[in-house]
């Protein structure tokens, strides 16, 4: 089949004048139409999408700036391969050139590409997900895993992109974890970061005074003027968990800043050894006190 219409094309070299007349001004109107067409596009949706991302009550204002400028880059990308296709083939249509066999071509080269990319394309619509909905942020710590529960990468988030998502982890070793392949997410510095803490003390141990020692020191860590500022909910005794072959199990639990809770807890601990040795209360059951009992 011939794609090519001769009467327009020879217009084009004979009668430039009439074709310039009959074409010229539809291909400016289809050009200037498509860009007009993508702006609009772009400024509506992204309207849209600030709004949503400035209402969310987790977000800080870096984190709203980042997922709104990708976000802004997505949708410039994907319009721009859309719009910016439509008017080409609208463009050679005009020219004279008959668009229906590579449309025809275009297709088959599509559906074979889109076999061969159905990962990228799960990747891209998890990526989007995970930024309009706040999942996980840069600076967060996370951990991804499969729907079984078995971890596949942990650390604190490095970079999200509509692809991937960088993880960096305690050893200093960076993963490229693609979006697609994230079942179950763990994020472990979302708004807060807890305190939780198992402590063992002998079976003779005044658990009303262990209460009263644990909970002064958890109030005193929350009104220091360096640590007061990185807790939302000083530390405390929550319960007797349990008893277990080496004595009382005590549940410590608290609440941080995200991100914080490392270094409240070394603190707290420190102070809690510093408070048991003052009033004589052995943490953990010691041979010599199991020849007592």
């Amino acid at each position: 089949m011939n794609i090519f219409s001769a009467t327009d094309t020879l217009s084009i070299f004979n009668n430039p004048g009439d074709w310039a007349a009959k074409h010229l001004v539809n291909i400016v109107i289809i050009i200037v139409g498509a860009w007009v067409l993508r702006r609009l596009v772009v400024g509506v949706v992204m309207g849209i999408l600030k709004r949503v991302v400035r209402r969310h009550r987790f977000a800080s204002e870096t984190d709203r700036k980042k997922r709104i400028a990708t976000l802004d880059s997505l949708l410039n990308t994907a319009s721009k391969v859309v719009l910016y296709a439509i008017a080409t083939i609208m463009v050679v249509d005009e020219l004279g050139i008959n668009t229906a066999p590579l449309i025809a071509s275009a297709g088959i080269v599509g559906v074979a590409i889109g076999i061969g990319s159905q990962s990228l394309i799960r990747d891209f619509t998890n990526g989007l997900f995970i930024i309009l909905e706040n999942q996980y942020r840069v600076g967060d710590s996370v951990s991804f895993g499969t729907a079984s529960g078995s971890v596949q990468a942990s650390g604190v988030v490095q970079a999200i992109t509509v692809r991937t998502t960088v993880l960096r982890d305690l050893n200093g070793n960076i993963h490229h974890v693609p979006n697609g392949s994230i079942v179950v997410t763990t994020n472990k510095t979302f708004d807060l970061s807890g305190i939780n803490e198992d402590i063992t003390v002998r079976f003779k141990t005044d658990i009303p005074k262990l209460e009263t020692v644990i909970n002064k020191i958890g109030k005193d860590l929350a009104e220091d003027d360096v640590y007061g500022k990185k807790i939302k909910k000083a530390p405390y005794m929550a319960q007797v968990a349990k008893f277990s072959e080496q004595g009382i199990v005590i549940k410590i639990l608290g609440d941080t800043t995200p991100g914080t809770n490392m270094v409240v807890r070394t603190e707290f601990l420190k102070r809690l050894q510093e408070a048991f040795i003052k009033n004589n209360i052995t943490p953990f059951l010691l041979e010599s006190d199991t020849a007592k009992q």
